[in-house]
């Protein structure tokens, strides 16, 4: 990866980043809403569709953002960042990665390893199984996908009062280089 001085990301990346953004809140509030939807409510089956549907497609989005890196030029860390900073940046973007691929995967395998009935999106298509889980190890993933959403999401507001914290403490670009 080459690296640059430029004053802001390029226009996909931040493109990619904005929509990320708002995909994963929505993707996040629509699992909050959708475990206390009872069968009668005219949104029981629609949120639930939307939620998969938006986590299939945030995967897909990051699994190119991640591919892309290897293309793109990064910018250099400004000079205003001490070596803790950069550090840190670093490991929350890797905890990033890991923790979308790894929600999106427990919420697949929850979602499709019964056996119970197969899972159709908007009568569009469906979505395979590829094995099937005993109950208790479907619960199991049902937390692991609850609780790193949760997780994911705490370290998300982290990172925008980091930038807000580098935009009016620090008074630097970092926050302006996303915008």
């Amino acid at each position: 990866m080459h690296f640059s001085d430029s004053t802001k990301y390029d226009l996909l990346t931040r493109v990619i980043h904005w929509v990320s953004v708002l995909m994963i809140t929505s993707v996040f509030f629509s699992g909050l809403y959708m475990v206390d939807l009872d069968y009668y409510s005219p949104w029981y089956q629609t949120i639930p569709q939307w939620h998969q549907l938006m986590g299939i497609s945030l995967m897909l989005l990051w699994l190119y953002k991640l591919f892309r890196l290897k293309k793109i030029t990064a910018l250099s860390a400004l000079k205003t960042h001490n070596i803790i900073e950069r550090r840190l940046a670093l490991i929350v973007k890797c905890l990033f990665y890991v923790l979308l691929f790894t929600i999106t995967i427990s919420g697949y395998l929850f979602t499709t390893s019964s056996e119970s009935h197969a899972v159709i999106l908007f009568d569009l298509f469906q979505l395979p199984q590829l094995f099937t889980f005993s109950s208790q190890n479907i619960d199991i993933m049902g937390l692991i996908h609850k609780y790193l959403s949760y997780f994911f999401m705490v370290l998300a507001l982290i990172h925008a009062l980091a930038a807000i914290k580098h935009h009016f403490i620090d008074k630097d670009n970092t926050l302006k280089r996303m915008l």
